[in-house]
């Protein structure tokens, strides 16, 4: 039975060993940190008893291969069943309901279109237009801001329609993200089928859908080995790797290797790397995007749907969260959050709460229970057309060593759907070798 090492137990390092462990493969998974996940793990919190993830994430019925990999552990019904699109939405002076569901399939998200509010006939006339030439034109690579430029948007369909979608789904400014990747996810996602628009917000923490891969490993001959940082690759000659060295200076051979690791780490363990264009061009260009997610328990209900999304530079979405721990639970997101990133603490969470309460009267400061603060300065590559055609493909000079990572040219933005395929993919080159 070959042996596979797997460098990092996120979400790209969990799908490799499960492809390869059902491809015949024995695998070691390691994992620098104390818990599986990377960066969509999750932490506990004391005072409310339970797991809050490292950024709230949502799923949609599109994340096909990362839905199967938590059916393979088990944990898929935990993650909650999928609905149709609905969510409120604040303007900034009022708030009107954009439901998908009234009309089954992609006609259903048309239709929410059309009822957006002050867009008027012409200027539904041109959204429709713009979204029928982002989803059908192979035009070249361009930023969404200049792509739509040439069809006139109405402020209002930039303001509640292009602007969150872009940010959500990209984790990018319109003017910024590439055209190309927002296409992927309409034509994938919202536009494809009424099973792949529906919309999952988890029940259960992401550490809670991933930690079984430990007990699967096991069942199937492998191990999982936490606070195990990786210090190198080893090599058996200039075409091949025979495993790595953790830390202490122990060395796990292997017949294969597969590096699920985030782009930074890689010059550390591989920094031959830098010398091969394809990852020395996409590492000298490529720059992250942070999220800020900003946790409340509430001591009264506030919120009226389960999410809401607000047309607000310092707050993008709030969802409604499970819990035991007061009345209701929320967490309100930013995306693309660079100006909040350097602000004092205490402003950064004024000001998300300043914007939540605009559009919801009803909270107040004294209905906190507890708040928590989460901030990934590195949640995302950020989407530029530039960072998206320099994704490099995983591939390396070494026949047994592959990469993995939702930062790589998977096709889609970076989710846990990108991360899920490409250890998928990466597990399908490295059986090849075995043929």
């Amino acid at each position: 039975m070959p042996q596979a090492v797997v460098v990092g137990a996120g979400v790209a390092g969990i799908a490799a060993s499960v492809h390869l462990t059902l491809r015949g493969w024995r695998v070691t998974l390691v994992e620098a940190a104390a818990a599986v996940g990377g960066r969509a793990t999750s932490v506990w919190d004391p005072v409310a008893g339970e797991f809050v993830d490292c950024g709230q994430h949502v799923f949609i019925g599109a994340y096909r291969e990362f839905l199967a990999l938590l059916g393979v552990l088990g944990t898929v019904r935990s993650a909650g069943g999928g609905e149709p699109l609905r969510f409120l939405f604040w303007d900034g002076e009022r708030r009107f309901l954009f439901d998908a569901g009234r009309v089954p399939g992609c006609w259903g998200f048309l239709t929410a279109l059309c009822r957006l509010p002050k867009l008027g006939v012409a200027g539904a006339f041109r959204l429709f237009q713009a979204l029928r030439n982002v989803v059908a034109s192979e035009a070249s690579e361009t930023s969404v801001t200049e792509f739509l430029g040439r069809f006139k948007q109405a402020p209002v369909a930039q303001r509640v329609f292009w602007e969150p979608l872009t940010r959500a789904t990209l984790n990018t400014a319109p003017e910024e993200a590439s055209v190309a990747l927002l296409r992927v996810v309409l034509r994938e996602g919202f536009l494809r089928s009424a099973a792949s628009a529906q919309f999952v917000v988890p029940r259960s923490s992401l550490l809670q859908l991933l930690q079984p891969i430990e007990d699967w490993l096991a069942r199937h001959g492998g191990e999982l080995w936490l606070n195990t940082p990786a210090e190198a690759v080893l090599y058996r000659d200039s075409w091949a790797v025979c495993g790595i060295r953790i830390r202490g200076g122990k060395v796990l051979e292997a017949d294969a290797v597969v590096l699920a690791v985030p782009p930074w780490v890689l010059p550390r363990l591989v920094p031959v790397l830098l010398t091969l264009p394809e990852y020395a061009r996409f590492l000298e260009t490529v720059r992250y995007s942070p999220i800020v997610t900003l946790y409340l328990w509430l001591k009264e209900p506030v919120m009226p749907e389960t999410v809401c999304a607000f047309a607000h530079p310092d707050l993008h979405w709030a969802f409604r969260r499970p819990t035991r721990y007061g009345a209701e639970a929320v967490a309100l997101v930013t995306s693309a959050a660079d100006h909040l990133l350097h602000l004092p603490r205490q402003e950064l969470v004024e000001r998300c709460l300043g914007a939540f309460a605009a559009a919801f009267p009803t909270f107040r400061p004294e209905l906190l229970l507890r708040l928590r603060l989460m901030l990934e300065q590195r949640a995302t590559l950020k989407m530029s057309p530039g960072v998206n055609a320099l994704r490099p493909s995983g591939a390396t000079p070494w026949s047994n060593l592959v990469l993995a990572g939702d930062w790589l040219q998977t096709g889609l933005p970076c989710t846990l759907e990108g991360a899920a395929r490409s250890g998928r993919a990466a597990a399908e080159a490295l059986s090849e070798l075995c043929r």
